[in-house]
């Protein structure tokens, strides 16, 4: 039986060379990198090259990256780290939000007091910067909003509303860019702070950074010494943060070879499910090529068991929220019934032949367990 992946969005393969790097560094370069003896120096010039790296990749500078365990905490970072500066205020973001910032805003909202307008998409799928300048106070401090949904692979105007926001005095503007980063392009120029995560890129499992311009002050949320320009304490995960500027080049030299191949399969496989009676496509006005989310006449745990029992992975919703029993808020949110959505989400390694055996394999669930 075959092993079919369709399941990037929740997370990627390690990349072969970034494995080799990371072992090979993981036996010489054991040191603390805060020690002052040579060894220890030498880790520390290994972590800040790496950081310097990362910065020139993105266009930034070297002291606005913070490295993280991934997005999740980076996104708590941005929220958390300016309420407890603020401690009162406005916040716009939305309903489609990932669980790390929504919970986040429900938390500070809870602790602090903070006001929360959660924006919803309208009919096209879409979160407008007409939506976000009307939903602006005079005491909004922040506005987060994600680049790509990473449940309905909706693609956000991030460009606009950040331009927007840069003109509004007093307000930063934060995104999580996580289902962004070595898909599409990502532009920081007019964005205050934003979150990234290793994983979905082919690299490390707890390996992240946080982009923050540099004169945000923000509270940590880790109290420690003088790592992370005093914003995340504790030893340096050092050969983890070195190899992820290695993740992040060779995602970024091949994003656009990578887009061309994901694109082809997405719309091959639309035009074979199609053909599928039972079978919609929930698009919205601007999808990502990685993201296809599905909606079957069948249960979806039941269509994801079967495809499952057939060597096929794929998704229900966001990974983050698999285990719960509430519906989803983002599929709620667009008026699909998440009770039978189903996510595929495609990488450049899989294949057409992939493709054929999924749908096949779905056309013959359908046909047994449909009505």
């Amino acid at each position: 039986m075959p092993e079919i992946y369709f399941d990037s969005a929740s997370t990627t393969p390690l990349d072969k060379e970034v494995y080799k790097t990371y072992i090979d560094l993981l036996q010489r370069y054991f040191y603390n990198a805060d020690s002052l003896y040579d060894k220890g120096v030498e880790v520390y010039r290994l972590l800040e090259k790496a950081r310097s790296n990362i910065a020139k990749l993105l266009d930034v500078k070297s002291d606005e990256i913070i490295f993280t365990s991934g997005a999740s905490e980076a996104n708590s970072l941005a929220i958390k780290g300016l309420c407890m500066q603020k401690k009162k205020g406005h916040i716009v973001s939305s309903i489609m939000e990932h669980a790390s910032v929504y919970n986040a805003l429900r938390q500070m909202e809870k602790v602090f007091g903070i006001n929360v307008t959660y924006l919803k998409p309208d009919k096209d799928g879409l979160i407008t910067k007409e939506m976000v300048e009307s939903a602006i106070r005079p005491d909004t401090f922040l506005v987060s909003l994600m680049a790509v949904n990473n449940e309905a692979g909706t693609i956000y105007d991030i460009k606009g509303i950040s331009a927007l926001i840069k003109k509004k005095t007093g307000i930063l503007f934060h995104s999580d860019m996580t289902q962004a980063l070595g898909k599409i392009e990502v532009d920081l120029k007019d964005v205050d702070m934003a979150s990234f995560s290793a994983h979905k890129i082919h690299g490390l499992k707890g390996s992240g950074f946080f982009y923050r311009k540099k004169h945000i002050e923000l509270e940590p949320l880790i109290s420690g010494g003088q790592q992370e320009f005093g914003l995340r304490g504790g030893t340096e995960n050092a050969i983890t943060n070195i190899v992820l500027a290695k993740t992040l080049r060779k995602a970024l030299e091949e994003r656009e070879k990578r887009y061309e191949i994901v694109k082809e399969l997405k719309e091959y496989c639309e035009t074979k499910l199609k053909e599928i009676r039972g079978v919609k496509i929930n698009k919205s006005a601007n999808d990502i090529a990685y993201i296809l989310n599905i909606s079957t006449s069948l249960k979806s745990e039941v269509a994801l068991n079967a495809l499952n029992a057939k060597g096929i992975m794929v998704s229900t919703r966001s990974t983050c929220g698999s285990r719960e029993n509430e519906p989803s808020r983002v599929l709620v949110a667009l008026g699909i019934d998440d009770s039978e959505a189903i996510r595929l989400s495609f990488d450049y390694f899989n294949t057409k032949e992939e493709i054929d055996y999924f749908i096949e394999t779905l056309k013959g669930i359908l046909e047994k367990y449909g009505n």
